[in-house]
């Protein structure tokens, strides 16, 4: 931890053996750590160019450690100044990288990356998000790293887990996946709001609407595809835009979300399930293999709502569940 502050892995050790010790007499030192013996010296002049150790002038000499909520609060206000120019630093860096890939003077609103650096590049984005990711899920996927997951989804159980929000539209592809719905079922438990379409028109991933990361063309069979990065600019407030309706028009993958007042019949989750699935335009033998039951279940069920609803055929069903708040408003 203390190593944050600019300390070595001995003087932090030392440092806090002094802490836990009081004074010590310089000659008692090597029995208060496991650091080396010959490394203790410079660890002891490490920790007192650094304000963190006092030595007495009386003798035998002995070692005073520095007040942790003095000297400690100095030290991180050091390192908060090193960050804030390091920052600045790579802001200045940064201006320099885009404007080396553009002829004309100021940003550029699209970056290219190229493949090796996708999942990397989506990864750091992710990373770097503070209030909420935007996704659109489809496969293929740039990395099959970690569980499988779509562009740059390895982090989101971290960033879901430090407060951000993530909005999530899965393609029916990602959801036939094998495993697929299980995988969403863990996103869905960690705090990700979750829907399903038919057909999405790309893969999108945007962070804190300041950026987002597409798909690119190829310009010609060598050269891969790649993808861009899109900076603050009109093509990332469509990007969002696009996002944001078809994110209203989708059915949400979460039996547990608040469905607002229904008529009767109501349907239990299971049933919710099934209903979105079938609404997503998947094949029964699909939906069969994502919910783990055999293909006549599937009929069975599917033909046990459609006579709750009255009704003939899977096209009116849907109908009548978004009618009667099966599947809860849109929104």
């Amino acid at each position: 931890m203390l190593e944050a502050l600019g300390l070595t892995d001995d003087e932090a050790e030392l440092y806090v053996a002094l802490v836990r010790s009081g004074p010590c007499r310089a000659d008692r030192l090597p029995g208060l750590s496991r650091i080396r013996f010959g490394q203790l010296g410079s660890a002891l002049e490490g920790l007192s160019a650094k304000g963190l150790l006092t030595r007495t002038e009386d003798a035998p000499a002995r070692l005073i450690a520095s007040p942790p909520e003095v000297v400690g609060e100095v030290l991180l206000l050091r390192r908060l100044n090193e960050l804030h120019t390091a920052r600045a630093a790579m802001g200045r860096l940064a201006d320099e990288y885009r404007g080396s890939a553009q002829d004309g003077p100021g940003r550029a609103s699209v970056e290219f990356t190229p493949t090796a650096a996708v999942a990397q590049r989506a990864d750091q984005i992710q990373r770097r998000a503070s209030k909420e990711v935007m996704i659109f899920d489809m496969p293929p996927y740039a990395s099959a790293a970690a569980d499988g997951t779509a562009l740059g989804n390895s982090c989101e159980m971290d960033r879901l887990a430090a407060g951000v929000r993530y909005r999530t539209v899965y393609d029916r592809l990602a959801i036939e996946q094998d495993g697929g719905l299980e995988r969403i079922g863990r996103y869905i438990a960690a705090g990700e709001e979750a829907r399903a379409t038919h057909r999405l028109p790309m893969k999108l991933l945007i962070v804190d609407r300041e950026m987002g990361i597409v798909p690119a063309l190829a310009d010609g069979p060598e050269q891969p595809n790649g993808s861009a990065l899109i900076y603050p600019s009109p093509l990332l407030d469509g990007l969002i835009g696009l996002f944001e309706q078809t994110w209203s028009a989708a059915l949400s993958l979460d039996p547990a979300v608040d469905q607002g007042e229904r008529r009767e019949p109501e349907i239990d989750e299971s049933e919710a399930r099934l209903l979105t699935l079938l609404l997503s335009g998947m094949t029964d033998a699909v939906i069969a293999r994502q919910l783990g039951v055999g293909r006549r279940t599937v009929l069975r069920k599917a033909r046990g709502l459609m006579d709750r609803a009255g009704v003939a055929t899977r096209m009116q069903l849907g109908w009548y569940a978004a009618r009667h708040g099966w599947l809860g408003e849109s929104g």
